[in-house]
């Protein structure tokens, strides 16, 4: 029963970002749809198939992290106050006000980074890159980044691969008697950043060649924020990483839109 209850609380909140990544995609479907030729498009599946497929595809994948999570993480010290209130029933952390400043803190201080590193980078990076950074932010884009970045990407991310990560060493290196080492955590921290940054190249791909510029910035500003939703996470909770990660992109698109308005 509490796995139950743990699985529909994540799944609940995962599920939202998807239906947001899903009705976000289609008009990039659509674009793609659109350079077939008709003999190809007849072979096609309508759109609203296509799209009903991609949010099966995340689903799985959601339900499948979601569940790894729940047999690693509690096991290594990591945890959720969502779960800890609604399954476990125990007491309000004491922490949570600290909680959300860091995580607010982290959220603002990885948004300036980035962007100023983004800067930085762009005099070397192609001509199409620079373009897409330059633009005004959209909105639904935004918003879709808070709630499917900032929430079902903390799910697969941080309460899957990075709860993984960090049980297998800790069973590899026998150190089922104690928590985890803290060199654990934060190798488990810096290999799911790396896979984060990995997993945002085909987004990329979809607008440039992946060119070993384009690859390193990718990795690198991935990889940044992703080394600080994963502290969060050790050190205080799953929430704490996903309250960053939605920080983030919040801060992210009211200083690109304050610079487009001013370029």
């Amino acid at each position: 029963m509490a796995i139950l209850k743990q699985f529909g609380i994540l799944f609940g909140l995962g599920s939202v970002g998807i239906v947001m990544f899903t009705i976000a995609s289609i008009p990039l479907v659509e674009q793609q749809l659109a350079k077939l030729s008709p003999e190809m498009l007849e072979k096609v599946p309508p759109l609203w198939i296509l799209m009903l497929l991609q949010g099966l595809q995340y689903s799985i994948l959601l339900a499948i992290s979601i569940l790894v999570g729940i047999g690693c993480a509690y096991r290594v010290g990591l945890s959720s106050h969502l779960i800890d209130h609604w399954v476990f029933h125990t007491a309000k952390s004491p922490s949570f006000t600290v909680e959300m400043k860091w995580s607010l803190g982290v959220g603002a201080a990885t948004a300036i980074v980035l962007l100023l590193l983004d800067r930085l980078m762009q005099p070397v990076l192609p001509e199409a890159l620079q373009a897409s950074n330059n633009t005004e932010p959209n909105w639904l884009s935004s918003l879709t980044a808070m709630l499917y970045g900032g929430i079902t990407e903390e799910i697969l991310m941080r309460w899957g691969l990075m709860s993984l990560l960090v049980w297998i060493a800790w069973k590899g290196l026998k150190q089922g008697v104690t928590l985890p080492s803290q060199g654990i955590y934060q190798g488990a921290i810096a290999l799911a950043a790396l896979v984060f940054g990995l997993l945002h190249l085909p987004a990329t791909a979809a607008i440039v060649s992946l060119t070993p510029v384009v690859i390193i910035r990718a990795l690198l500003l991935n990889g940044i924020a992703g080394i600080g939703f994963g502290w969060l996470f050790w050190q205080y909770s799953l929430e704490a990483a996903m309250l960053a990660h939605i920080s983030f992109h919040a801060f992210s698109f009211a200083l690109s839109l304050m610079l487009a308005r001013l370029a």
